[in-house]
């Protein structure tokens, strides 16, 4: 089906009051009443292009044919939307930033207006009259040269020169309308598979005035714009047996858009002071999300035969979760049923697993070497995932993911748990217990021993989670939480899952505890099913949960890369797919997604998002750094108070932000405003408030930064270091505070 999307603009100011208004995905005026899948408010474009834009625009980098479209009235913000502004980039730029990201794509443009149902180019005004025709390759299409481009900049600037030559005009309720539909075309080549991408802006529907109607301009726009409404009118019947694509230029060049081979996206901008015209083009919208399409891969074509004995072939050598899960059933001292409970959700995704990739393989349309490429690809895939789900059933169940905890740093608030506030120089070890994870707050630690949550250092907000307000000098079991598989620790809240439920506790003054209020809580509350990973940070908080993300707490500077700043009571979906890591810090976030790329959002004044200004002040609510994409791809990223550090997968270390201490492991503690490389790489990365460290395939790590706490391990006093190799082996975790520090290491 036609994804749809409903973008509200403000009221400007001639409009006194709003006559339709959202209530989450729904849009309600005093009589009639839509609910859409998506719905966006006063929403940055980008935020928009990320939430339905982002992974189309991949989708065509793959091989499928992919349309963008804007629909609505004159003044709704259709071509704001489409192209926003240099400070608020609209859908064709971001779409364009995306395309260039990738090396090996090679791209080829035009862009055209249909004015007055003549279709002329916009990059040479030479070209008039075009005619519509159809190619063998690109279906619908029009007999006009592609331009080759080979850069974003190049891309930008033919678009600037476009609009140059689009017209525009003043008319009675808008002093620059846009009196024609425009089509900006990217041919897009990746090897075997090919697509055109179109980004489409629609001229505005409006009443016809014989005054300043020249050229009887918005009497063409409505007929087209009325032939659209047939055309989907016509598809969303059953009983229709023609579809009248011919009878506007428009349809017939959208052709394969409209109930065709295209992945197509339509954003229908209203105003909520218009009450006809935004019906109209409610009505319209609901129509066109019943709209089917049949997307498919272009390319080479492959046998149907090969394809189903390729898949055969990987579904014989997938790995018997429900097997492995039985052989541990007697050497398992936990509940079994707890065990096969952890088992089937594993199973069913791995189950979903083999079906995605089955489902995309039906679809390749590409030669037998690049199908061979695809099934290994897959193969590897598939042995990843049933690898950490292996690792995932054992580490909770098997005596051999209990560790023995090593603790050093500032021992006030008993935060090291040795039952006094004495300073520990060098590691010790907490006796009589062996846990499976660790983390340490600002102020406390918590960790996992078989399936308990145990609890130490100051209570004061609550955050120990044992109903009190009260500083614990040793571990204390949480009674009411059993099964737990991951905790983690903020400024002064917490957070865990167990059986699969998100659980938060502590300091809920920001809203960071995500129950709807910022009330503190002295004992954990479930605010979350199926909860997939957690994270905190100074006073906000994460969770992955069916491969989205979620953030909520403190957004006032737009750390937790939501668009509308403030503080979030309850948890608000993070537009980005794809995600691989995830790092909250004091103020500013960050996010890796599985093409290598690094997402930022939050202060920047000291340099922590990758990126410089001279304003006393920074707020930056999401930003992407250049630095990283397929050729230098992420793979990890910490965030601390005021700096960043990523990790890719060659190993290097990058950091920037603040550099006092030496907190960003670099020779200087000048401020770094982008990614630089540090003289030592690892397999693992951590940041804590002002110190880090990174661990090394052997189970070592190096530390660096803030030392003045003896939170580095080193056994000295000097205050700020560079990376030093900590005189502990076999590390399995570590985790870092403010003051303190923490690592669980194997026999």
């Amino acid at each position: 089906m036609l994804q749809v999307c409903i973008r509200v603009r403000p009221l400007l100011k001639h409009e006194k009051n709003a006559q339709w208004f959202v209530n989450k995905n729904n849009i309600n005026s005093q009589n009639k009443s839509f609910t859409f899948d998506q719905v966006e408010c006063e929403t940055r474009t980008q935020t928009l292009y990320n939430k339905i834009a982002k992974q189309n625009v991949k989708k065509a980098l793959n091989g499928y044919h992919t349309t963008i479209m804007c629909y609505g009235q004159t003044t709704s913000g259709k071509t704001f939307t489409t192209l926003g502004t240099h400070d608020n980039p609209g859908i064709l730029p971001c779409a364009l930033r995306d395309v260039f990201l990738d090396d090996n794509v090679k791209c080829s443009i035009q862009y055209v207006q249909i004015y007055n149902e003549v279709i002329d180019d916009l990059l040479d005004p030479k070209c008039t009259t075009l005619q519509i025709v159809n190619d063998q390759k690109w279906g619908t299409t029009l007999q006009l040269k592609q331009i080759p481009v080979n850069s974003f900049d190049q891309a930008i600037q033919l678009l600037n020169e476009g609009e140059e030559r689009r017209i525009y005009r003043e008319t009675q309720i808008h002093d620059k309308s846009s009196r024609s539909h425009t089509i900006f075309r990217i041919f897009i080549e990746n090897g075997s598979r090919y697509s055109c991408l179109n980004i489409v802006d629609l001229a505005g529907s409006e009443r016809v005035s014989s005054e300043n109607d020249i050229n009887h301009e918005t009497g063409y726009i409505n007929k087209s714009l009325l032939a659209l409404t047939n055309v989907i009118n016509q598809l969303t019947d059953q009983k229709q047996q023609h579809i009248s694509y011919r009878d506007s230029k428009l349809t017939r060049l959208l052709q394969n858009s409209l109930g065709g081979n295209s992945i197509t996206v339509l954003i229908c901008c209203i105003s909520p002071g218009n009450n006809t015209q935004t019906l109209s083009t409610l009505q319209f919208a609901q129509r066109a999300k019943i709209v089917k399409n049949t997307p498919i891969v272009n390319g080479e074509k492959q046998t149907q035969e090969l394809q189903d004995q390729q898949f055969q072939s990987s579904c014989q050598q997938n790995f018997n979760i429900f097997t492995y899960v039985q052989s541990l059933q007697q050497s398992s001292k936990s509940s079994f049923q707890a065990l096969l409970k952890l088992e089937q959700k594993y199973q069913n995704k791995y189950s979903e697993l083999l079906q995605q990739y089955y489902k995309e393989l039906s679809k390749f349309t590409i030669n037998e070497q690049d199908l061979q490429d695809t099934i290994s690809t897959l193969e590897r895939n598939i042995a990843i995932q049933l690898e950490e789900m292996k690792q995932s059933i054992s580490d909770t169940n098997n005596e051999d993911s209990q560790y023995k905890l090593l603790i050093w740093g500032s021992g006030q608030d008993g935060r090291l748990g040795f039952g006094d506030e004495k300073t520990c120089k060098i590691p010790q070890e907490i006796s009589n217990y062996k846990f499976s994870q660790v983390s340490c707050g600002f102020h406390h630690t918590l960790a996992i021993c078989n399936g308990f949550i145990y609890a130490w250092g100051r209570g004061q907000k609550g955050q120990l989670g044992l109903g009190n307000y009260e500083t614990i000098l040793t571990p204390k079991k949480i009674e009411n939480l059993r099964n737990a598989t991951q905790i983690a620790c903020g400024w002064q809240h917490s957070l865990a899952i167990c059986d699969g439920n998100l659980y938060s506790w502590g300091c809920g003054d920001d809203g960071q505890l995500g129950n709807g209020d910022c009330q503190s809580i002295n004992q954990p509350i479930a605010i979350q099913e199926d909860v997939e990973s957690i994270y905190a940070g100074h006073s906000q908080s994460g969770f992955m949960k069916e491969g989205m993300l979620y953030t909520f707490g403190n957004n006032q500077d737009g750390r937790c890369m939501i668009d509308s700043l403030g503080i979030l009571t309850e948890p608000e979906q993070v537009p980005l797919n794809d995600i691989k890591s995830v790092s909250l810090g004091v103020s500013h976030m960050g996010v890796v997604t599985n093409d290598g790329c690094v997402y930022m959002a939050g202060t920047s004044i000291d340099g922590q998002l990758g990126t410089f200004s001279t304003d006393d002040e920074v707020a930056t609510w999401f930003t992407q750094l250049d630095k990283f994409n397929s050729s230098n791809r992420a793979s990890q990223i910490q965030c601390g108070d005021s700096f960043t550090l990523v990790l890719n997968t060659k190993g290097i270390i990058y950091a920037f932000g603040k550099g006092s201490f030496k907190r960003l492991g670099l020779p200087t503690t000048d401020n770094i405003y982008e990614p630089t490389p540090l003289p030592i790489q690892g397999d693992m990365i951590v940041a804590g408030c002002r110190h880090a460290c990174t661990v090394t395939k052997n189970g070592q790590a190096y530390m660096w930064g803030f030392n003045f706490h003896n939170q580095l391990g080193l056994g000295q006093d000097d205050l700020d270091q560079e990376p030093v190799l900590l005189k502990i082996n076999n590390i399995k975790q570590i985790s870092l505070g403010y003051f303190h520090s923490a690592a669980l290491v194997s026999k």
